[in-house]
């Protein structure tokens, strides 16, 4: 299972991202696959308990899940309409809410994978020491993929892969074509470095070393050993500034910010609280010398008038769809479709997605099914946010499970990060492994022994 784990994460952003279908399908069959595996394995022997207090949202994304394909069903018999006659027309025609049963099928499978492999990572995580070392591994699989894109930007920058750019030309995007879906890629593996930073930090710290001691031997430990660790920080965080992504670099900034700021082993204490604060000041501050030397483009785009995004001009039209179906949605995956009616003259380029995945979940899924979903995420993060105090050493890494969430979080407010499989099953990852460390750290909080009889 180990191996199947790493390597979807390892190559999902091959191939464009897994944007295509094809590759979407892949990774589904892998997830199926994993589920098959992790079956027949504990046939005979109980499997990982969920947390009492996360039942809730496991209960509402289940929930959800089950209403995606209830909407390719006759439950309402095509009876709801919405005073538009070519939708009102297609919709009696196919007696289903869904206006595109098939693109719902598929849809609320992609998110039924996505919820499986949530809960092997969070099933294999069973020890502290695989989910840092698979946590490592998703910052280490971002980093390259950050090294390419920035040895193809400064060669030309002229291909994705082995095809010739047809988008994003000035802009570093790696094996993506989309520069935001990678800059939310690289904030998610830059996080999980720092993460890990501290977590290292932190280990040398326990050893009981003290002033220049302390200083001298983490320098002589970075050049020897862990040389590749503040490379791969500088090198993704450059990618970042490099993708022109305003939305990729303000929520990834602000999530780095809260990742230093709740990492800190005495961050409930007042003194250590202002001392992080600061710390995070500073390191904002690095990253704007380096937005200063590498983020001319970057700063061109934050200078626009966002007057003429037509995001701006799509989003209210997309309410108004909302408003004319607000509880059952028109179907998981038809944004494509309804769109087309609703858009107006002064939308002059294509649109396929809303570029805002909480208006997209509410004209495809319905308002009530897309606050389950976003409640299901608030459950985790607010699960994470009570046990920090149990973290000790791995602190930054239950941090991690949080930060990266308000960083797509965020994201989606703009652009459609969680729409792309390489970023959702990397997030999926991280947050599963975070909420198992956690949950394994709360375990061992109130019986010292089990710290050492099991990790």
């Amino acid at each position: 299972m180990r191996t199947m784990i790493y390597g979807l994460l390892a190559l999902a952003p091959l191939p464009f991202a897994s944007a295509r279908p094809s590759w979407q399908w892949l990774w589904v069959a892998v997830v199926g696959a994993l589920v098959f595996l992790y079956v027949i394995k504990n046939w005979h022997h109980r499997g990982r308990k969920v947390p009492r207090s996360l039942s809730l949202a496991f209960w509402l994304g289940g929930l959800f899940v089950a209403w995606g394909f209830a909407q390719i069903s006759s439950l309402f018999d095509g009876s709801l309409g919405v005073s538009i006659k070519a939708v009102d027309q297609l919709i009696a025609d196919l007696g289903s809410i869904s206006v595109a049963p098939h693109k719902t099928i598929s849809n609320a499978t992609f998110f039924l994978s996505h919820g499986a492999f949530f809960w092997l990572v969070f099933a294999y995580c069973d020890r502290r020491i695989r989910s840092v070392q698979l946590l490592r591994f998703c910052g280490i699989v971002v980093a390259l993929y950050a090294v390419y894109g920035f040895i193809i930007f400064v060669s030309g920058n002229e291909s994705v892969l082995w095809y010739k750019k047809w988008a994003s030309f000035g802009s570093l995007t790696s094996t993506f074509v989309n520069r935001n879906s990678f800059a939310a890629f690289a904030g998610l593996g830059l996080q999980c470095l720092i993460a890990y930073a501290y977590y290292w930090l932190q280990d040398e710290l326990m050893e009981g070393r003290t002033g220049r001691e302390l200083y001298r031997h983490v320098i002589e430990t970075v050049i020897a050993r862990a040389w590749w660790l503040p490379l791969g920080i500088v090198l993704t965080a450059i990618a970042i500034l490099l993708t022109n992504s305003r939305g990729g670099f303000g929520s990834v900034a602000i999530a780095v910010f809260l990742l230093i700021l709740l990492s800190s082993s005495s961050y409930q204490r007042v003194r250590s609280v202002f001392r992080r604060f600061f710390g995070s000041v500073t390191v904002l501050a690095m990253v704007v010398g380096l937005f200063a030397l590498s983020g001319e483009m970057l700063e061109s785009r934050l200078q626009m008038d966002t007057t003429f995004d037509q995001r701006f001009i799509v989003y209210p039209l997309v309410v108004e769809a909302i408003m004319d179906r607000p509880l059952t949605g028109f179907g998981l995956g038809t944004f494509d479709d309804v769109f087309r009616i609703y858009r107006d003259q002064n939308v002059t380029i294509y649109f396929d997605r809303a570029h805002n995945d909480y208006l997209e979940l509410a004209v495809t899924a319905g308002i009530p099914a897309a606050a389950m979903l976003v409640l299901a995420f608030v459950n985790f993060v607010a699960f994470l946010i009570g046990r920090l105090k149990f973290g000790a050493q791995h602190r930054a890494f239950i941090a991690l499970g949080i930060t990266s969430s308000i960083q797509l979080g965020l994201h989606s407010l703009v652009d459609f990060p969680l729409q792309i499989p390489a970023i959702s099953y990397m997030w999926c990852a991280i947050l599963a492994a975070s909420v198992a460390l956690a949950h394994r750290c709360e375990k061992a909080s109130g019986i010292p022994s089990e710290i050492h009889r099991r990790d």
